[in-house]
């Protein structure tokens, strides 16, 4: 989206030069103390509202700054000019989210664009409140317990895009956010490995980040799916116990018919492994198998249980430290002023 903008008439600059920016439309305040230009846009705010929100501004805030007007540095309508080196769309959301209350708020949907912007600048500005809400915003996408993965197409304040994973982690590497990532990678586990291998490969970062970054997916997803086999699949295992079995000898049938199908579902092509329809639809495999009531409960709480140990073990499997680190490293505990429903399935991110 290319940044509202207006003339640049009137607009005085250093000695003998032309103006070289626009001004932004919605971003320029009269009673600003200082113009942000970034790329050919700028934008005139206020010294003071940049350093209550971020402390690279703060620091820059507390140099004393020249009485004489006439000292050669470059101002606009008597103004300090402060050229920065970032994406005039990143700089307008950006400020937009310290300006504007109502433009990025807790708890609120927001499109993926709105949220990269402000996690970019408010790592590059050290601004920490922006920074915790745009990676809990991310983390309803991709969250860090299951009960919240389960719930996500309900609760996730980023609307779904194309190139979503892609897109998500490239912004988590630039800006150094881990606790999304295992989510995310799990995720991309899911789609064709010849697909994602290709889209990863185009992610823009450094070479031997990526690299790393794709040798630790791979095996991330055959840990994950051996895990799933072994863990999801236990109940077809001759010797797991279903002590209140009320037809012992028909589920047995039934349970050695499902694993002789499995077996030839591995070794097959079959685009849906039987062990990740399980994972998937844990509370009705026992009824899809028409075993006895009580196999039925026995063996869904097996699935669940298999699904809650997998998806602790999700950030080990692909080289990250546990879900608890994780949280604690990109700070998103709970903060007094974040708006949080109670019901919410990730008021715990928060």
């Amino acid at each position: 989206m290319p940044v509202d903008t207006i003339s640049t008439s009137s607009t005085s600059t250093a000695a003998g030069s032309l103006p070289d920016f626009t001004r932004s439309l919605d971003l320029w305040y009269s009673d600003g103390s200082i113009v942000l230009i970034v790329e050919n846009v700028a934008f005139r705010v206020h010294t003071s509202i940049l350093a209550s929100s971020c402390e690279i501004f703060r620091d820059m805030a507390s140099i004393p700054q020249p009485k004489d007007k006439d000292d050669g540095t470059e101002k606009v309508d008597g103004c300090p000019v402060l050229r920065l080196q970032d994406s005039a769309d990143d700089m307008k959301h950006f400020l937009k989210a310290i300006y504007k209350t109502s433009y990025f708020r807790p708890g609120v949907k927001t499109r993926f664009p709105i949220i990269a912007a402000v996690l970019r600048l408010s790592t590059k500005y050290q601004a920490s409140q922006l920074r915790r809400r745009a990676i809990v915003a991310l983390s309803t996408a991709y969250p860090s317990t299951l009960s919240a993965w389960d719930a996500r197409a309900q609760h996730r304040l980023i609307p779904p895009f194309e190139g979503e994973v892609k897109a998500i982690i490239a912004l988590a590497i630039e800006s150094d956010v881990r606790v999304i990532l295992p989510a995310v990678y799990y995720a991309a586990s899911k789609r064709p490995l010849s697909e994602m291998i290709i889209e990863l490969l185009s992610i823009n970062v450094d070479l031997g980040i990526r690299d790393d970054m794709i040798a630790k997916w791979i095996v991330g997803c055959e840990k994950l799916r051996h895990a799933e086999l072994y863990n999801v699949l236990e109940f077809l295992d001759t010797s797991f116990p279903r002590p209140n079995c009320q037809n012992y000898n028909n589920c047995n049938v039934l349970l050695q018919r499902q694993a002789a199908c499995s077996i030839r579902n591995v070794a097959g092509s079959e685009p849906l492994p039987y062990q990740l329809h399980c994972y998937n639809n844990a509370s009705t495999v026992g009824t899809s198998l028409n075993l006895c009531l009580p196999c039925r409960e026995t063996v869904n709480k097996s699935i669940q249980d298999a699904r809650e140990k997998i998806w602790k073990q999700l950030p080990s499997f692909f080289g990250f430290s546990d879900w608890e680190t994780l949280i604690a490293r990109d700070e998103i505990n709970c903060d007094e002023d974040e708006e949080v429903q109670s019901d919410s399935p990730f008021k715990f991110l928060l």
